[in-house]
């Protein structure tokens, strides 16, 4: 009988989701339909277009945190392993952080103190890639995602995405213009490194390992080390913190390392 009321259960929030389409309470209706299926500690629905600001769209249980918002805003969002991979052509899907992570993301600052403290350990994505630009909605957990979790996800992927492609096509138009702002990762260390410094400067950012972006690159790892010294050594630094700090620095804010918000 439990599984009964369940499954009733779950038919209503998707028709609640179904007759919210085009209306701003149908991102909130999306959200509890998956945590009908699935728990999570936070979600996120944002709206990147090609060119311009990230547009936020609906936050669920998020602590509020507005030095961080601010910060992910303004060009932090440049680090986001799954922005990054949709920029770069990730085809449109459900995906968990281990898919599109670099090898190295868990040890950069990015993760350790932005995304511990607000996306939390672990997270999930829905990405629809649009005619210019992504639609993202991203689900948080306080621990790793298990095995059941992700199974139910990527199930209900098909008919989330629709959802998703229903309610932009009746809504997308209707966002207010958000501001251009500046690529801080194409700005980053220019005038002082070399393009390819500077390319191996945001793959560190995003935490690549020396061998991972030797792969990516097509040279060696031994080469990549050598840029890497030239690099830290153009910018009077030697730690990847202080790489971060730099670049915190680049959007226009401050880096208190005593300040757990960022």
């Amino acid at each position: 009988m439990d599984i009964l009321f369940h499954e009733v259960a779950g038919h209503t929030a998707l028709a609640r989701a179904i007759e919210h389409i085009g209306s701003p309470r149908f991102w909130r209706q999306v959200i509890l339909l998956l945590r009908h299926w699935v728990p999570f500690d936070n979600a996120l629905a944002i709206h990147f277009p090609a060119q311009g600001a990230p547009h936020v769209l609906e936050e669920y249980d998020a602590a509020p945190a507005p030095v961080a918002g601010e910060l992910y805003l303004d060009g932090l969002y440049l680090l986001d392993p799954f922005y990054q991979a949709a920029r770069e052509g990730l085809a449109s899907g459900c995906y968990h952080l281990e898919e599109v992570a670099p090898d190295h993301f868990w040890q950069t600052d990015y993760y350790q103190n932005y995304f511990q403290n607000h996306v939390l350990v672990d997270e999930v994505q829905f990405l629809l890639q649009l005619p210019a630009g992504v639609l993202s909605l991203s689900l948080g957990m306080r621990r790793a995602f298990d095995a059941t979790a992700l199974g139910k996800l990527n199930l209900v992927n098909a008919w989330v995405l629709a959802l998703l492609q229903q309610h932009w096509a009746r809504s997308g138009q209707s966002l207010p213009v958000q501001p251009a702002v500046g690529d801080a990762l194409a700005r980053f260390g220019q005038g002082l490194l070399s393009e390819r410094e500077l390319e191996i400067a945001r793959l560190i950012l995003r935490g690549y390992s020396s061998k991972a972006m030797a792969q990516r690159l097509g040279i060696s790892p031994e080469t990549i080390k050598v840029h890497r010294r030239h690099l830290y050594a153009k910018l009077n630094i030697s730690s990847h913190p202080e790489l971060f700090s730099m670049f915190i620095r680049e959007l226009g804010f401050s880096d208190d390392r005593g300040d757990s918000s960022v």
